[in-house]
């Protein structure tokens, strides 16, 4: 399967963060560091024909193959091709229909995501472009999953590098597998009386302060990031040394999955494991 890139299409973000361009491309190269913001787990190759290998799980992970390397400039790699023989999120992606996955794969070599970097007055001006995406309507889950990915996972690199630089992280992604539509999972997740307990998330915008009681106990407030129902809400946590909570709905897997992500900077890992295990039951609960 051929594709030209007149058929092809793209996502871009902008942002500034309050760190020289040095700590920027110190976040996104080295594997250390970009599990304190990305990655549960990380392998770097470093150079041109070098590799990033992104790991959320084993059916989630892939290498990224670097195409340039200019430090403290510009880094471009491909997009997260599964080692040979391993299940990728493709196969999942696509009910593991490992036909599909060879046919698509000379359009997935396509794929590329560019960072450029540019220092002003002692911050970085970061533009990240993820391009060669078909417009087949069998791409578009994935386009609009890794547009939306991004502005969470951009927010969470300059979070880290404005707030936690140079700390470990701990973090957890908690998946189900759900039958139920969008507008359904998000009212479990966001309804009173299914995932909360007290407060609401209605109305609020980015900028804006939320607080809510999870029926788990567990009591979470801070900014909203990220709120665009009924897929995806993000903010930080003040209580959970100033971490990153996010929740939603993602129909790129089969089946569609609820989410639920936490990010703490500082929080002791018994904790962090305690919170994992009372929303992991929580969230079988209302959707499993």
């Amino acid at each position: 399967m051929s594709t030209s890139k007149k058929d092809t299409r793209s996502h871009e973000h902008t942002l500034t963060i309050d760190a020289p361009p040095d700590a920027v491309w110190h976040a996104i190269t080295d594997a250390g560091e970009l599990t304190r913001w990305f990655p549960l787990e990380a392998r770097v190759r470093p150079g041109k024909g070098g590799s990033i290998l992104y790991s959320w799980g084993p059916d989630m992970e892939g290498d990224s193959a670097i195409e340039v390397w200019e430090p403290g400039r510009h880094l471009r790699t491909g997009w997260m091709e599964p080692a040979p023989g391993a299940v990728g999120m493709d196969e999942k992606a696509s009910g593991g229909s490992a036909a599909l996955f060879r046919e698509q794969a000379e359009a997935r070599r396509q794929i590329a995501v560019d960072w450029h970097l540019e220092g002003k007055g002692g911050k970085t001006v970061l533009r990240l472009v993820h391009s060669g995406f078909s417009k087949a309507r069998e791409w578009d889950s994935e386009y609009d999953a890794t547009r939306r990915g991004w502005e969470f996972e951009l927010y969470s690199l300059r979070h880290y590098l404005e707030n936690h630089r140079g700390k470990d992280r701990q973090a957890f992604w908690l998946r189900q597998p759900t039958q139920a539509t969008a507008a359904e999972v998000w009212s479990a997740l966001t309804g009173r009386g299914r995932m909360l307990k007290e407060g609401s998330l209605d109305g609020l915008g980015t900028g804006d302060r939320y607080a809510v009681t999870l029926s788990s106990g567990d009591r979470l407030e801070g900014m909203v990031q990220i709120h665009t129902p009924p897929t995806d809400f993000a903010g930080t946590v003040d209580g959970m040394g100033n971490g990153l909570f996010r929740l939603g709905y993602e129909d790129f897997f089969q089946p569609p999955e609820a989410n639920l992500w936490l990010s703490t900077w500082g929080v002791p890992a018994a904790e962090v494991e305690a919170l994992r295990d009372r929303w992991g039951k929580l969230l079988k609960r209302l959707l499993g």
